[in-house]
């Protein structure tokens, strides 16, 4: 039996191994490829003569087709440094052997849960990860939630359903995905207020958890301020969340929205963007920001400030905002602001002021803590909103393990 456990690990790592390479050749294609679009053609001089008029539009067209050039060219090593990443990541199946399977089946179908097919799979940051197949006994159906409490006791391991299972087992087997349970969990808060002549606000945010543990904040404040400024910073708001959740690394998601937003060519359209994503296994954070207004760590009366970039979306070619990285510590809040919230104040000393008022707010919610901070700076403008206002929250807590 020792022998066929080790024909299998051998055959997987083989085919592990061979999945990689494929993957690398495809990069070093994007690679190739994005050498040659981003090769600078040489400028042709006008002919002594020429119409300057016409010297001028072909200089334009010109000037335009090379930075196109020069974006796919981007977009082309964007995709072979994810596809370099994907190959990167590297997975070690753990044998649980024939015995110890045999008692979690045992155990479930004891439960009313009919299990084959168990993987113990440990990834390249020591995370666990195990899938299972599992089906009902009889007519009666079991969340996934149950079956993560059952598996929890049977492998004495804190596990938790995957974000991309289906909610019930039913009777036909379904290969169910668990995960460790993160060490840290969070609450947030909002508050938001719109330009006084205008219907809807130019900011708009997201939170939301990726399956690789990580929690995500996304702020965007669109140029200017109404329904166009709603639009835009919308969409790099829902590309942001989207790149995320599929696994693409944060500098690369920046990036392929900077690109984006670049393409549309529309010099008033230029966004901002601010990140910060939560490890919640770890409780480090890092912060990206372009043309975003500063953020906050809360850490009791202590308050960190973290310095918000300097160009917003489509304003910058390839070179990439650099990350800020903080640890994070039990009860820590996160706040994010959106540029309303600090500008037109007495002093213009908006940003300070905040970060005094943080540092005198006691243990509270998040909510409150937003809430707070926006009737405060609404109050020192004497009641006018002459910009889009937000205010997000987020705090976090060590889990009880017990």
């Amino acid at each position: 039996m020792k022998s066929r456990d080790t024909a299998g690990a051998a055959q997987s790592g083989y085919l592990l191994e061979y999945g990689r390479r494929k993957i690398r050749v495809c990069a070093d294609t994007f690679q190739n490829l994005a050498q040659i679009f981003g090769e600078d053609e040489e400028e042709a001089q006008g002919e002594d003569g020429a119409d300057a008029r016409q010297a001028r539009a072909v200089y334009m067209m010109r000037k335009r087709l090379a930075e196109g050039r020069q974006l796919f060219a981007g977009n082309l090593k964007e995709m072979a440094d994810m596809m370099n990443h994907v190959a990167d990541e590297s997975v070690r199946f753990i044998s649980l052997g024939n015995r110890r399977q045999k008692q979690i089946m045992k155990g479930l179908l004891g439960e009313g849960l009919v299990a084959r097919d168990i993987y113990l799979v440990q990834k390249g940051d020591g995370r666990m990860e195990l899938s299972i197949l599992l089906s009902t006994k009889g007519r009666a159906s079991r969340t996934v939630e149950e079956a993560a409490d059952y598996l929890s006791v049977l492998l004495d391991m804190r596990l938790m359903s995957a974000r991309r299972n289906p909610f019930f087992i039913g009777q036909d087997p379904v290969c169910f995905f668990f995960e460790e349970e993160p060490f840290y969990c969070y609450m947030t808060g909002t508050a938001r207020a719109a330009k006084e002549t205008e219907e809807v606000s130019g900011d708009n945010f997201a939170f939301f958890e990726a399956d690789d543990g990580n929690f995500t904040i996304v702020l965007s404040d669109g140029m200017g301020s109404g329904e166009e400024a709603c639009r835009d910073s919308e969409a790099v708001a829902d590309m942001t969340e989207t790149m995320l959740e599929a696994g693409l690394p944060l500098e690369m998601a920046v990036q392929l929205v900077n690109s984006a937003v670049a393409s549309e060519g529309k010099e008033g359209n230029m966004p901002t963007l601010d990140l910060c994503s939560v490890d919640l296994y770890e409780g480090s954070c890092r912060f990206m920001k372009t043309g975003a207004a500063a953020s906050f760590i809360k850490r009791g009366s202590i308050v960190e400030k973290i310095d918000g970039g300097t160009l917003p979306l489509g304003a910058f070619g390839h070179a990439q905002p650099r990350p800020v990285e903080c640890q994070l510590m039990d009860g820590d809040y996160i706040i994010m602001l959106s540029d309303g919230m600090t500008e037109g104040w007495p002093g213009e000393d908006g940003e300070e002021r905040l970060e005094t008022l943080l540092g005198c707010i006691g243990s509270v919610s998040p909510a409150e803590i937003a809430n707070t901070m926006m009737k405060y700076a609404i109050e020192q403008c004497q009641g006018r909103i002459r910009d889009d206002m937000t205010v997000l929250a987020a705090g976090i807590w060590e889990r009880n393990r017990e």
